[in-house]
């Protein structure tokens, strides 16, 4: 626009061109000139404000149910995340009190979305059993980057059952009893390594125990060996690594967002230590892929090859069959999913038995005279040995009550569940309170006391269904208690036998436990090994 065309403007419209001035941007953004910051400040706190309104009325169901039920206070948007943050231990401390605090049932607002909290056997028996309650908490997704979409971490209910269903028939008896030999084997081989230990005060019982299961399970389930109790591997610990920062980032809202985790130093040491854990599972299958091909090439069948049935050797027989297919990345994640279950779980049970009957002397030394009176006193164990093993397998049992593997689990309510006296809400998540059952004394007299007799069968047949669940419940279940109960009773019968167990530890109270996702001592178990004369 020309200056004449200004001029003859301001003339129509009566302006005093004088008037105008240069506008600076300090003026722009200053209020006595133009108020966007007072504008911009109304505009998100009447955003944020609308916004907050509108999920609270759209919750308004969900907030009204859960007045009815008790629970700790809960500020708007963050819930209770800041009482139930800190390291593994803090966590199951802060998370034990409250099941103290509120028993039976209790809400929990953990961020903005709500969570029952259980310690009741009569609603484990029908959450548990509940086809509505078999999905995975979201939560699980923090073990996908590990774990992938096995058994374990799998949150779609329809991809879980297709798999359970194919991997099931590894883990009949028939097959079991197949492996006796090399649960013996690799038990003797640990009690040899023992030796170097034994009179040397107390030793990480747990990493050498693993090294052992994790052998078992390689060469019972996979058919391969790795002979991991005469190698340096890293598998446990980088294991038990991967599964301590998962349970810190589970609670630590901050961390559910994968961008804001990667960056940090725990990020970063989650991906190196589940590199190698995938790493470490790629050589396994590799392993047993080249064997696979050996016997093609010397044209023999799998079926004519006399060997053990595997359960990798039907993942992939069923690959090639054809029947279900199973991509390279799903065979990964439901191996070392069945690495982990296999070696860490058996392992920590071991580790915690060996404890108890350090702690109990008395035990130990019924449990030797069984092992003498059904195996002898230098007779490997046999696989008609353990069902004679029958007090053994009630202090196993006992272990397992005061020291649960998985001493919480959650699950998603994918529909309303009615459990008599409230209704868990479509969409919510249920966490159950397992150790809080199991060491409850209105299920379990003098709850803190080990007594393996409570499982004799008169005293069996009374214990109320729900209130005992070492290896979960329902049918999302695990699927080798059997495996489990075999390779302990082996492994222990072999160990216990040549070695009497000490420890520092005076009471279960002295015991103090984390979580990992799975049950640990916070102080470790202080096991001690000393030969027997």
């Amino acid at each position: 626009m020309t200056y004449r065309k200004i001029h003859c403007f301001s003339s129509v419209f009566n302006i005093d061109l004088n008037m105008w001035k240069p506008i600076e941007w300090q003026d722009f953004i200053s209020i006595e000139t133009f108020p966007l910051r007072q504008f911009l400040l109304v505009f998100f706190t009447s955003t944020s404000v609308i916004w907050f309104l509108q999920i609270l009325w759209n919750r308004r169901t969900l907030y009204k149910e859960s007045f009815k039920l008790p629970g700790p206070f809960a500020p708007p948007l963050i819930g209770s995340a800041l009482k139930l943050s800190g390291n593994s231990y803090g966590l199951f401390a802060s998370i034990s009190q409250l099941f103290d605090q509120y028993p039976r049932l209790f809400r929990v607002w953990f961020g903005t979305r709500l969570f029952y909290a259980v310690s009741d056997p009569r609603y484990f028996e029908i959450l548990m059993n509940s086809q509505h309650a078999l999905k995975k908490e979201h939560l699980y997704r923090m073990a996908e980057p590990v774990f992938g979409q096995g058994l374990f971490s799998a949150r779609s209910v329809p991809y879980w059952k297709a798999h359970r269903k194919v991997i099931t028939p590894t883990f009949n008896q028939k097959i079991l009893n197949g492996f006796m030999d090399i649960f013996t084997e690799q038990s003797n081989i640990l009690s040899d390594v023992l030796e170097k230990y034994a009179g040397k005060g107390e030793v990480d019982v747990f990493k050498l125990f693993s090294s052992c299961t994790l052998d078992i399970i390689c060469e019972t389930a996979m058919g391969v060996q790795m002979k991991a109790q005469s190698t340096e591997s890293r598998f446990a610990e980088q294991l038990e690594k991967v599964l301590e920062i998962i349970t810190i980032r589970i609670f630590n809202i901050f961390y559910h967002w994968d961008f804001f985790f990667n960056l940090t130093p725990l990020g970063r040491e989650f991906r190196v230590a589940g590199k190698e854990l995938r790493a470490f599972t790629k050589q396994v299958l590799d392993q047993k892929k080249a064997l696979k091909e050996g016997r093609k090439t010397h044209g023999l069948t799998l079926e004519s090859t006399p060997k053990r049935l595997a359960f990798l050797d039907l993942l992939l027989d069923i690959n090639d069959s054809g029947e279900f297919k199973f991509t390279d990345e799903e065979i990964m994640d439901e191996t070392l999913t069945l690495l982990f279950a296999g070696s860490d779980t058996t392992a920590t049970v071991d580790s915690y038995t060996c404890t108890m009957l350090a702690m109990h002397e008395d035990i130990q030394e019924k449990v030797l005279a069984e092992i003498l009176d059904v195996v002898g006193p230098t007779e490997s164990v046999g696989l008609d040995h353990l069902p004679q093993l029958k007090y053994l397998e009630r202090v196993i049992k006992e272990t397992m009550r005061l020291f649960p593997i998985a001493a919480i689990l959650v699950r998603k309510a994918e529909e309303n569940i009615d459990i008599g006296d409230h209704i868990i809400l479509k969409d919510c998540s249920i966490v159950f309170g397992i150790l809080n059952v199991h060491r409850n004394e209105k299920y379990w007299p003098q709850p803190n006391k080990f007594d393996p007799d409570r499982f004799l069968p008169e005293n069996a047949s009374a214990i109320q269904p729900g209130s005992y669940l070492p290896f979960s419940y329902g049918p999302r279940n695990c699927i080798g208690p059997k495996y489990a109960m075999m390779d302990m009773k082996a492994l222990l019968a072999t160990v216990l036998r040549k070695y009497r167990v000490v420890t520092s530890y005076k009471r279960i109270e002295d015991i103090e436990v984390k979580m990992n996702l799975l049950l640990r001592p916070r102080d470790g178990y202080k096991v001690a090994f000393e030969l027997r004369t």
